[in-house]
């Protein structure tokens, strides 16, 4: 034993602007430890009787905080560190936005900043149609610690599979999906009226079948369980009374000041909500911005992720 931390456990989660004290235990050679998260010293303190103990006032941002333990002995040369993640989180529903190359380019510092937690960025439409700001986006968002989601506009004429194809193609040759990563969005919706006009030329069968065979293929690709995005309107509209995607996590559209969204009748609860098209945020000039809510804490969503994979 060099260095150890007792406290806290990778993964713990705290209240922005709450203390947060570590705790660690050191071998005789090691004589002081120095804190970090990131690239920011948190401090230091010295070892006694084989001891430490420090106690950081309050991280003030929210998000993924990557903590870093050196010990060093009496020259001040390391002799070992110890890394950490913690979990800042703000009580209640947790911020997110998304973004389409209508928002032109985003400042996700600023937007971080702000306090925003997730995003989805739009990727594909179609079976051709590329997002020309999702690169950027894509890379940013994860640069700057925003938790990042993509998402494909589904056009329900074209061939299901091959629109699949064409958004994970395009989303791996930027930066594949990963582990840490919201699962991919399929967007359902009636706007604009060519769109209400392909789905009102097939029947609810055909709608249904197109639509599993675009998340058949996302899930045996990257074994990643897809967030449907739509509203009320659209699927009592034009999936009513389908439950083939009850199980899918519900992505819901539905702008109002009301403590909760109207949801499809098929769905349990919501996850995802966008609940606003007006929002002015800060680092986009677009002052009518999409803006979401999280059905939970930042540890949830965390954990949401970790636990989206398809049991095969």
């Amino acid at each position: 034993m060099s260095l150890q931390v007792t406290s806290p456990k990778n993964g713990d989660a705290f209240s922005r602007g709450t203390p947060v004290t570590f705790k660690g235990k050191a071998d005789n050679e090691t004589v002081r430890v120095e804190i970090f998260a990131e690239q920011w010293h948190l401090g230091s303190v010295n070892v006694e009787s084989g001891e430490w103990t420090l106690t950081y006032p309050a991280f003030t941002g929210v998000g993924r905080r990557q903590i870093q333990i050196i010990g060093l002995d009496q020259n001040g040369n390391t002799v070992n560190s110890v890394g950490l993640e913690l979990i800042i989180e703000k009580p209640g529903f947790q911020q997110g936005l998304d973004v389409s190359d209508f928002d032109g380019t985003v400042d996700w510092i600023r937007v971080k900043q702000a306090g925003y937690t997730f995003a989805f960025a739009k990727a594909t439409e179609g079976e051709t149609w590329k997002a020309a700001t999702f690169p950027r986006n894509w890379r940013q968002m994860e640069g700057v610690g925003i938790i990042r989601g993509a998402y494909h506009f589904f056009r329900p004429t074209i061939d299901a599979k091959a629109q699949a194809k064409h958004f994970l193609d395009y989303v791996n040759s930027v930066d594949p999906i990963g582990v840490n990563d919201l699962p991919p969005v399929i967007d359902l919706e009636h706007y604009p009226a060519s769109v209400e006009q392909q789905w009102n030329s097939l029947s609810k069968p055909e709608r249904v079948q197109r639509v599993k065979k675009w998340i058949d293929v996302i899930e045996s690709e990257i074994n990643r369980k897809p967030i449907i995005y739509t509203s009320y309107g659209f699927w009592n509209g034009w999936m009513r009374g389908v439950r083939d995607f009850s199980g899918y996590p519900l992505w819901v559209a539905h702008y109002t000041p009301n403590p909760q969204p109207l949801i499809p009748h098929e769905w349990d609860r919501w996850t995802f909500w966008q609940y606003s098209d007006r929002a002015e945020i800060p680092g986009i000039l677009e002052s009518r911005e999409d803006v979401n809510r999280f059905n939970g804490s930042l540890s949830d969503l965390i954990a949401f992720i970790s636990n989206n994979t398809v049991i095969v």
